[in-house]
């Protein structure tokens, strides 16, 4: 899997929203809805928009929701595959 973003450790300031840079190029300008699974059981639905400098934002109750019981976490986020509407994201416990 393409990783959008390197890990990040998931911090309390994350909760509102988490700026990062695309490294995979995938992500779309403008504002989406970032489709997500973990483990195919459980599935959020993020907002996404592109900021200034290349940066993305994800934000959003959902997001803020996903982040509250995961800060000190770490996570990584997965660019689509090939026929997939979904991306995915890689928690580990911090």
């Amino acid at each position: 899997m393409e990783v959008i973003m390197d890990e990040v450790n998931l911090e309390a300031r994350h909760v509102l929203r988490w700026k990062f840079r695309d490294r995979s190029g995938t992500l779309p300008a403008g504002r989406i809805v970032l489709r997500v699974t973990e483990d195919e059981n459980q599935w959020w639905r993020f907002e996404c928009c592109r900021i200034e400098g290349g940066m993305q934002c994800i934000s959003g109750s959902a997001w803020s929701d996903f982040v509250g019981p995961r800060v000190h976490a770490r996570l990584t986020l997965y660019a689509k595959q090939d026929g997939e509407n979904f991306n995915r994201v890689w928690v580990r416990a911090g």
